[in-house]
């Protein structure tokens, strides 16, 4: 089914203030949401509300709360985000992090107590339409075995680079092969994942999205490499929020919440004039995209550059919606029962 984006931001925020959410929060968490969706990032919009809601009906966000800026160094700053609403938070981290870099040329900005920020795309793409390049980090609950082990002891961790130009140029990337949302909208949709994203039961690698969603052996992007890159990501995210690792977060709360977070950005444009970015560019993607195609209908992709046309298509023919998802959702907002 299709919805138009008024009519998802408007039951996202009928669920919200239902819970008592204030309404000017509500009515800007409800669009983030709703925006998410809109951009083709399914996993993290729709399908990632009900499980918002339930987070919310616990107390793991507290929707209340504000960040706090707890110490200052130069270009860098940390910041409590104090279990607030992790989408709200990240935007207003990442635009901390553009108002240091104006000033500096770099912002970083280092969040503990932060909650899931919903798609991290959406805070490099922040940095990047402003002329910034945007890089972003968030660390998680164990949800990865690391390479060579069966149980789950490091996050997916999904890092975020964004450079600026037209269009955005962006990678938003789960340190594992599929992130858990892709894995939901692939089995929703009754398919099979492209290449082998985990192991069954038996140890053997396999394409079906809801034996790793069950079993919780997802694979890491690039085997050892990914494992090794979601352990350091998420030391760099301890040590400068002075927040908690995947460990505590996973050993020593209840749920995945009070999460370490990175918003950097820099201003590139101190670095290299406009028209000289803009040629470098031109030339990076056509050297990419001019090369020759291993079939004649492979498509050679940049990174990122579908968003304009996924949005355009999502609001011409309206935004896709699992129904048993949107029924989930008209639940939580009372409209059925």
């Amino acid at each position: 089914m299709r919805v138009t984006f008024h009519e998802l931001q408007q039951l996202f925020e009928k669920v919200l203030v239902g819970r008592g959410v204030a309404s000017k929060t509500a009515h800007v968490c409800a669009e983030m949401f709703a925006q998410t969706t809109e951009s083709g990032v399914y996993s993290h919009g729709v399908n990632r509300f009900p499980r918002f809601i339930q987070q919310l009906d616990n107390g793991d966000i507290i929707p209340q709360a504000t960040a706090t800026c707890v110490n200052r160094l130069g270009v860098i700053e940390q910041w409590d985000a104090q279990r607030s609403i992790g989408n709200l938070t990240a935007k207003q981290m990442m635009d901390r992090a553009l108002e240091l870099a104006k000033q500096h040329g770099m912002g970083l900005v280092a969040v503990r107590n932060a909650n899931h920020w919903m798609c991290g795309g959406t805070y490099g793409r922040q940095a990047a339409e402003q002329g910034y390049i945007g890089v972003c980090w968030t660390n998680s609950i164990a949800v990865m075995p690391p390479w060579g082990a069966k149980e789950c002891r490091i996050g997916t961790n999904p890092l975020i680079i964004a450079v600026p130009g037209d269009p955005v140029t962006m990678v938003d990337m789960s340190m594992s092969m599929f992130s858990y949302g892709k894995l939901e909208v692939t089995r929703l949709a009754g398919k099979s994942l492209p290449i082998e994203g985990g192991f069954d039961d038996q140890g053997e690698l396999t394409r079906d999205p809801g034996t790793i969603e069950k079993n919780r052996r997802i694979l890491p992007m690039g085997c050892w490499k990914g494992s090794g890159l979601s352990i350091v990501l998420d030391m760099m995210a301890t040590l400068l929020s002075d927040g908690a690792s995947v460990a505590e977060v996973t050993e020593d709360n209840s749920d995945e919440y009070g999460v370490s977070q990175i918003f950097l950005a820099i201003d590139v444009s101190r670095l290299i004039d406009g028209a000289s970015r803009d040629k470098k560019l031109r030339r990076i993607k056509a050297f990419i995209t001019q090369a020759e195609r291993s079939e004649p209908n492979t498509v050679i992709r940049l990174p990122g550059h579908e968003y304009a046309r996924t949005v355009e298509q999502n609001r011409r023919e309206g935004i896709p919606v699992d129904e048993q998802v949107w029924q989930k959702i008209q639940v939580l907002a009372g409209e059925k029962s």
